[in-house]
């Protein structure tokens, strides 16, 4: 993913460098607000996991054996160099190349829009997954026009990603909801 944010953000010149704070200060700023900015996304992780709802009763049991045969013997250290790198990877791609592209050619909200609807597209492994993860790239795309800095949805993204993996993969259905 970050490969293909390099290239299209090359072909079409968008820089990718200018959204991110240069100023350590800001930076400090970044990280502390990226790590925030999980608590809304970890609370509906949680309200997700103790809902008895059929069709997200479904949904968790699919992603859990999704997870669980991606990463069947992960160490804690793998999982963070995944969530990382998904993080880094689908933040540089959707929000830093194609959400500041199309809001360049057409307006920041419609840029937020579809930037949010292709991280859906290509999350999607059910229609409820679909709208969870647009929603979540809305989100993921609000913090970046809020802080003017790539380093808030990246980290938000990675240490979600981080938190969720573990917890998915560290826990059996006897111990929790999902």
């Amino acid at each position: 993913m970050g490969l293909a944010a390099l290239g299209l953000a090359k072909l079409f010149d968008v820089s990718l460098r200018e959204q991110f704070a240069a100023d350590p200060k800001v930076l400090w700023r970044g990280l502390v607000a990226g790590a925030i900015a999980t608590l809304p996304m970890f609370f509906l992780f949680w309200a997700m996991l103790e809902s008895r709802w059929p069709p997200l009763v479904e949904l968790k049991k699919q992603v859990r054996e999704m997870i669980r045969t991606l990463f069947p013997r992960a160490s804690v250290v793998e999982l963070a160099i995944i969530a990382v790198l998904a993080g880094v990877g689908e933040e540089l791609l959707f929000r830093g190349a194609i959400q500041t592209l199309v809001g360049r050619w057409t307006s920041p909200l419609i840029g937020l829009v579809i930037a949010s609807l292709i991280f859906g597209a290509l999350h999607a492994v059910s229609r409820l997954y679909f709208i969870l993860a647009t929603l979540t790239g809305a989100y993921l795309g609000w913090l970046l026009v809020q802080f003017d800095d790539l380093t808030v949805p990246i980290v938000a993204h990675a240490l979600y990603d981080f938190v969720a993996l573990v917890y998915l993969t560290r826990t059996q259905e006897s111990e929790a909801p999902l």
